[in-house]
């Protein structure tokens, strides 16, 4: 999903918060005032108006009960493509319901109708009037930044047909989307202000790469699981139109684009809000180990010193996507384990792009002890932190690695790569490279916040019991 999409989609909940906050406020502020509209007199009784301490509590707890009933009206979907008359309805509507929760509350609870009737309504026309302007505000931001090419999502076609033709119409007048054109069995010119076709089925990988394709629309049937294995190695959404497939996959979903249906085969459940969920949970439990482990950052790094010369912390490249980053581990071989790898890869014992050695005569004595326990791979709890590797996800592989995957192998760049994962957890250095790849490609369309606490808890035993992970 593109970022864009997910930081405006988050942007809405504290915008939400803000305004809802604001139409408390602003109405303790003017009860006082009883004359706000010429010729009408309202009645004002200062001890009736709670101290201020206690009406923003109860603002506080109004507030996040209102947001939660915006989550179930879908207001906070990052799927969302509704327009603003219809936002606006919704808003009138759980506004007015959660009104009637807090009249039912004060009255069968506190057994009193509200501490000011005036002070009510001022709430209820307030909160709709400065949510909805909060929402228009976004908007009109999307909007701006759309007319530069911000955040527009770069769509192509797959086929030539009235369907297709009929989406591009809805999409063409749609400001959030770029379509690049569509392919075809045959390269051949269509009339002016159609889908132009710019390319045929066999030249989509280029044609792709060329545009910088975000989205891919699916319009007439061809392999269609070859398209769908390329675009989930490539990390690239894709959607087929109603009635051209007949398919099951999991991690199904309708999105309407105005009122034309798309179906979306998504790779994994993780996208939108559960991306969301999984860097707050990487934070804040990378966080909490980085505290508890404050032993360890002292005693292996004076042990690793000890024993031989050089950094205890090794930085070993990484490939994700198209991106090196830098791995922390302590360090577990000796200083000149890269220089003498090449004269050892006729003794890998590993299948794939990967290179094991069971007794591997580079390890260091305390580093064998690191690698039985993977006390070595705690550092990457930094790499959690910074955002550069998540706690659970498929495993970080070397550059060189990475340029020998097959095309399928891609599809585990979907989510950042993990401390630990399913591979892991299942005889890590036992499994040969297609098993592992089958495991993390299990989890990235079966995830779920409960699968990776599994996770984490299995790899804590299994690091415990001494078996590594």
């Amino acid at each position: 999903m593109k970022k864009s999409k997910i930081i405006f989609g988050v942007l809405r909940l504290p915008i939400d918060f803000i305004a809802i906050m604001a139409a408390f406020l602003l109405a303790y502020r003017i009860r006082p005032l009883t004359d706000l509209i010429p010729g009408v007199q309202f009645v004002y009784a200062p001890e009736l108006l709670p101290a201020f301490d206690e009406y923003l509590r109860f603002s506080i707890g109004a507030t996040v009960f209102l947001i939660i009933l915006f989550v179930f009206a879908r207001l906070y979907s990052l799927k969302i493509s509704e327009r603003f008359g219809k936002t606006f309805i919704k808003i009138f509507i759980y506004v007015s319901a959660w009104l009637m929760f807090i009249i039912a509350y004060y009255f069968l609870v506190i057994h009193q109708l509200f501490f000011s009737r005036i002070a009510l309504a001022h709430i209820w026309l307030f909160t709709i009037a400065f949510v909805s302007v909060g929402r228009w505000i976004i908007l009109i931001i999307q909007g701006i930044l759309y007319r530069f090419n911000i955040g527009r999502r770069r769509v192509l076609f797959v086929g030539v047909n009235k369907l297709a033709d009929q989406c591009y119409e809805k999409l063409k007048k749609d400001k959030r989307y770029k379509v690049i054109g569509t392919l075809a069995r045959v390269l051949e010119s269509r009339k002016m202000d159609a889908l132009k076709i710019i390319g045929t089925f066999e030249q989509l990988e280029s044609i792709v790469k060329k545009y910088g394709v975000e989205e891919i629309i699916q319009a007439e049937e061809t392999k269609s699981s070859d398209i769908l294995g390329f675009c989930r190695s490539n990390q690239i959404a894709y959607y087929f139109i109603p009635d051209l497939l007949r398919i099951q996959r999991t991690n199904v979903e309708l999105e309407m684009i105005q009122d034309f249906p798309l179906i979306s085969l998504k790779q994994t459940p993780l996208e939108g809000w559960g991306a969301v969920w999984k860097r707050l949970f990487d934070f804040i439990f990378s966080s909490i180990f980085i505290v508890l482990l404050i032993p360890i950052w002292i005693i292996v790094p004076i042990v690793i010193k000890i024993e031989s010369r050089g950094p205890a912390i090794y930085k070993s490249k990484r490939k994700y996507r198209n991106k090196i980053f830098n791995m922390y581990k302590f360090r577990s071989m000796s200083m000149d384990a890269d220089r003498i790898k090449d004269r050892l890869r006729g003794q890998n014992e590993s299948s794939g792009p990967l290179f094991k050695i069971k007794d591997d005569p580079r390890v260091t004595k305390f580093g064998r002890f690191l690698r039985k326990t993977s006390i070595d791979e705690l550092p990457q709890l930094f790499n959690v932190l910074i955002g550069s590797m998540s706690l659970v996800g498929p495993r970080p592989h070397l550059p060189e690695e990475v340029d020998q995957y097959e095309s399928h192998h891609y599809q585990v760049f979907a989510l950042k790569p993990g401390v630990t994962g399913l591979a892991q957890i299942s005889g890590r250095s036992d499994l040969d490279f297609e098993k592992e790849v089958k495991l993390d490609i299990y989890y990235i369309e079966n995830w779920s916040p409960w699968l990776d606490i599994k996770i984490i808890l299995k790899s804590i035993g299994v690091v415990f019991g001494g078996g590594g992970c």
